[in-house]
């Protein structure tokens, strides 16, 4: 548990809540001017993409195979994987981000060339929306049509500081 004396105030010029909303605005940017091509190929041939930022703000990006892309996940603060299709995260995609969110990632995004979905934390990750993202999870699991998937979507609200946001992207 965090209490007052574990806190210290540094000398930022950024608050804390502020902060999550800046690396959203730069990954985002990130994502229209490095990811998109990688997207496009995707599209193209159904390989997928995986990149992550790194704790040290470096990124990687690595190449998969015919529609997915698996490897062990380091610590770092972004991820996004490019999809062929739609952009909404598969179960194991929200299984994904669960891990990653536990490991202090604050962006977790999928892609094609003209979308992004990505859950997003704006605070700490908490067991209530972890408990949200879990349902979400089953949710997408069971769904038998992109009218089941949507409406697990379009259902989905965290209590807390996660978010989940679609975006077209031009």
């Amino acid at each position: 548990m965090v209490t007052s004396e574990n806190v210290k105030v540094g000398n930022g010029n950024v608050t804390y809540f502020r902060l999550y909303s800046e690396i959203m605005e730069y990954y985002l940017k990130f994502l229209k001017e490095e990811m998109i091509s990688y997207a496009s190929r995707t599209l193209s041939n159904d390989v997928e993409f995986l990149s992550i930022v790194l704790e040290s703000g470096d990124y990687v990006i690595f190449e998969g195979d015919e529609k997915k892309v698996n490897m062990p996940m380091p610590r770092g603060i972004a991820s996004v994987h490019t999809h062929p299709g739609i952009c909404l995260f598969s179960h194991k995609d929200i299984e994904t981000a669960d891990s990653l969110f536990i490991k202090g990632y604050v962006v977790i995004a999928v892609m094609n060339n003209q979308c992004v979905s990505s859950f997003v934390r704006e605070g700490v990750y908490t067991e209530e929306d972890r408990n949200v993202l879990k349902e979400l999870r089953d949710k997408v699991k069971k769904a038998r049509s992109l009218n089941d998937l949507t409406s697990a979507y379009n259902d989905l609200s965290f209590p807390n500081f996660l978010r989940f946001y679609s975006l077209q992207l031009f």
